[in-house]
């Protein structure tokens, strides 16, 4: 297994110009419960609807036009030019993060809509 260091990804969306610092991606689905009297009292599932969100810490750039409800194709790359997931994805929220000592951040949360692809070169 090939570990891949943190300082090659990448996260772009239309209008989101500010210093991406990191990225989270969370791939989720839907299990519905089977279970009847015939399973000799062990639950059972199917897998349902599937689905995904995301979310970036950044440094606030001034020229940021990304706001709430902007849909754009999101592109989360794990290993430059190779390997990224990538999907439609709506703003779902963004919470400014401003410290007297510290550079002002931003944490931005981005809802997916429709099917998040990883593509691998």
């Amino acid at each position: 297994m090939a570990e891949v260091a943190g300082k090659s990804r990448a996260l772009s969306f239309t209008g989101l110009t500010a210093g991406v610092k990191g990225w989270t991606l969370n791939l989720v689905g839907d299990t519905l419960e089977t279970t009847d009297q015939n399973d000799s009292g062990h639950r059972t599932y199917i897998v349902g609807l599937d689905g995904w969100t995301a979310s970036c810490e950044a440094n606030w750039d001034t020229t940021n036009t990304v706001s709430i409800g902007d849909s754009a194709t999101l592109t989360l790359t794990i290993v430059s030019g190779t390997e990224y997931y990538s999907g439609t994805a709506l703003v779902a929220a963004i919470t400014v993060n401003s410290i007297v000592d510290g550079v002002v951040s931003a944490t931005i949360s981005f809802q997916g809509t429709g099917e998040c692809v990883l593509t691998s070169a």
